[in-house]
């Protein structure tokens, strides 16, 4: 019958007394350390006694000891005490934004051009958090967001309701051009396109630009990584339009012309997610390296 009822409901107080009076000797002297009544402290031990169905200490003289079962109760309550200990101090290191784990998820571009830099300085300025990093699309970092996969993300907009959402970055998408180009801002009419995928929030931009500019895009290639995208304009196999920053990028020059349309990249969390410091860190981190970025005038991002 007793195996039905589960293990017994034991207090880490009535442990901390045990452990007190068989280090001190004497419960006396044991209700003085702790601060308790020496009734209190006897009631306690007698109540963890009848939970354990064992008795745990035995008259020595003027004090007490431990008998056979207390000495492994008293090893049991060493580990207890020092686990919940050990539990404490985690949990106030996370809450501090010291420790556990933060993980983050960002779009290629994101990656590339804006958060290296903040990457290296949080783990410099929080080595005891374990950094998870996630690159992906916006679609799938709005899902892992969602799934509890996520602590927080940078994705292109627009945010949904569900989502706690603040701009981090403007990025303007410019046109590109094979190096050589005649003119990246007027692509002939018969040349084949590399772009973001179709259904892509960032490719909704692109073809809503293009159709009001007139352009009626053959799209050959499609890769959600901007990379790969540049690298197949550079060797000349079509045109596409790219993050400012990643079309500036070192290596064969493109062709680059005008600023076609500007997506607007998120740090998106869950409305109904606790206050994480760790996310608050990194986030403010991002929000900077923005601030930053709006400033140096280069154009990489606008605020």
């Amino acid at each position: 019958m007793d195996a039905l009822l589960g293990p017994p409901q034991l207090h880490l107080r009535q442990l901390a007394y045990l452990r007190e009076v068989a280090q001190r000797g004497s419960v006396t002297r044991a209700a003085a350390a702790l601060g308790v009544s020496q009734p209190a402290l006897s009631q306690g031990l007698a109540e963890l006694e009848r939970r354990l169905g064992a008795s745990l200490l035995e008259p020595a003289g003027r004090g007490r000891r431990l008998t056979a079962a207390g000495v492994e109760v008293l090893a049991f309550a060493e580990r207890t005490l020092a686990g919940a200990a050990e539990l404490q101090a985690r949990l106030r290191a996370d809450a501090a934004g010291d420790g556990g784990t933060l993980r983050v998820g960002m779009i290629d571009a994101a990656s590339l051009s804006l958060l290296p830099g903040v990457i290296r300085a949080y783990r410099t300025a929080h080595p005891g958090v374990a950094l998870q990093v996630r690159v992906a699309t916006s679609g799938e970092l709005v899902a892992g967001l969602r799934a509890f996969e996520l602590d927080l993300a940078f994705a292109v907009g627009p945010p949904d309701a569900d989502l706690v959402a603040v701009v981090v970055a403007r990025e303007p998408l410019v046109m590109c051009g094979p190096p050589g180009a005649a003119g990246a801002g007027t692509p002939p009419d018969d040349a084949d396109w590399a772009l973001y995928p179709a259904g892509s929030r960032t490719r909704a931009l692109i073809d809503t630009a293009l159709a009001q500019a007139g352009v009626r895009p053959r799209v050959v290639v499609e890769s959600p990584n901007p990379e790969v995208l540049r690298q197949l304009v550079a060797l000349g196999l079509g045109w596409s339009v790219l993050p400012a920053a990643v079309a500036a990028a070192s290596g064969d020059a493109l062709a680059v012309g005008a600023t076609v349309a500007e997506r607007t990249v998120w740090g998106l969390q869950r409305r109904t997610a606790p206050v994480d410091a760790r996310a608050a860190a990194f986030l403010e981190a991002a929000l900077a390296a923005g601030r930053a970025g709006e400033q140096d005038g280069r154009g990489r991002v606008r605020g």
